[in-house]
């Protein structure tokens, strides 16, 4: 998946998108919601991790904007702070992951992402029979 990370410390956000590829996906940074426009012009993302508390527009309101123009882009919010009160009413259901990320809770949750975006599955093969012509 392509992954656009969001957030205004630096070494958090490239922190996450070399977790990002550990993992196999394609991670993109940048360092403000602004910055990330000419990305999200460039290319199509899966899912956006964005951090809860950045200076112009919170991660909370960028997933709105987001939603609103990507509707097929999932967004995440991180925080280094446990989101209670208004800051839990600003989630909605946006996932929610504490900073640091968890590598194996990341994981989990991406690969969530993946099923939901391939759908059930109607027929499920066990094998393929191998049929030999002599």
């Amino acid at each position: 998946m392509r992954i656009l990370v969001i957030d205004d410390y630096k070494s958090h956000g490239e922190s996450l998108v070399e977790l990002l590829k550990t993992l196999g996906h394609e991670g993109l940074y940048a360092q403000s919601f602004t910055d990330a426009q000419w990305l999200l012009d460039l290319f199509r993302f899966d899912v956006a991790i964005l951090d809860f508390d950045m200076p112009a527009v919170s991660g909370p309101e960028a997933a709105q904007d987001l939603a609103s123009r990507f509707p097929e882009m999932q967004a995440v919010i991180v925080s280094a702070h446990t989101p209670e009160g208004d800051r839990l009413t600003c989630l909605g259901e946006l996932p929610f992951l504490p900073k640091p990320v968890v590598h194996d809770t990341l994981r989990e949750l991406l690969e969530e992402f993946a099923r939901a975006r391939l759908g059930s599955v109607l027929i499920r093969r066990t094998g393929f029979p191998m049929i030999k012509y002599e």
